[in-house]
Parts: structure tokens; sequence; C-alpha cells
């Protein structure tokens, strides 16, 4: 194996490991309040993310954290869901597999955030991943 493959296999690796690290205090997560911690770019505000939507390098940004949160969610979807069971008491019907195009989860960003101005990022990708639940449901 080349050094190259070697080193992008290691780096895909600790970052679905940060992903999870950062996913499974949310699974955890009790009510509906904030009691588990956000790390990077979750914690901006919609405020910020709004102040310059043409940046195309803030728009990397921002969707390559949204793709690493929805990463770790497909990949942690078992827990969620059995997380969700022991909270409601039904196993929700949760897809598999969520894969958004880049430019679905940019619009969702700033549909949500157009909304909600005083909420975080984070909260635009938890929304964006409840909405690809509900519309797979139907």
């Amino acid at each position: 194996m080349s050094h190259y493959k070697q080193r992008k296999r290691i780096m895909k690796h600790a970052l679905i490991i940060l992903f999870a690290v950062m996913l499974l205090p949310a699974v955890a997560a009790h009510g509906n309040e904030k009691n588990y911690t956000i790390l990077g770019a979750g914690e901006i505000s919609c405020r910020v993310v709004l102040k310059n939507p043409e940046d195309k390098g803030l728009r990397k940004f921002y969707q390559n954290w949204a793709q690493g949160w929805i990463t770790a969610t497909n990949y942690f979807g078992e827990y969620i869901r059995l997380g969700l069971k022991q909270k409601t008491g039904i196993k929700g019907p949760f897809p598999n597999d969520i894969a958004p195009r880049e430019d679905v989860i940019w619009y969702k960003i700033l549909s949500f955030c157009s909304e909600e101005p005083k909420a975080l990022l984070s909260d635009a990708v938890k929304e964006l991943l409840n909405s690809q639940w509900r519309k797979q449901a139907k």
C-alpha cells in the first residue's frame, strides 16, 4: 500500500472516530435540553453562517462539518435507533444511509438558519437529518 493511501485510510478512520465522539453524547442526551458538547463548526450561530453565504470557502467549511455529522449518524445509526427506543419506546424506522447532495445540505442549512437565526449550525444539520428521515418514512 502506498504511503498516500495508507495516510488517507488513517485520516478516514480518525475522522470517523472524531465524529463518533461528537455524536455519542447526543445519542445519550435525555430531554430536549442540550446536555452534550458540540465541537467545531457546529457551535457557530446561524447568524454567522448567514453573514456571508456566497463565500465558497466558508460554505465548504460548513458543508464539511455537516457531512461529518451525517457520516457519524450513518455509522452509528443502530445506536441512535436503540437510544430512541429507550427514550420513546418506539424503535424508529430510520434509513440505513443518508447521503444528501452538497447543494441540498447547503440549501437546508440556509433555509433553517433564515428561519432560526439564533440557532446553531448543529441545529440546522439535525433538522436536515430529521427531514431526510421524514422523507424516507413516507
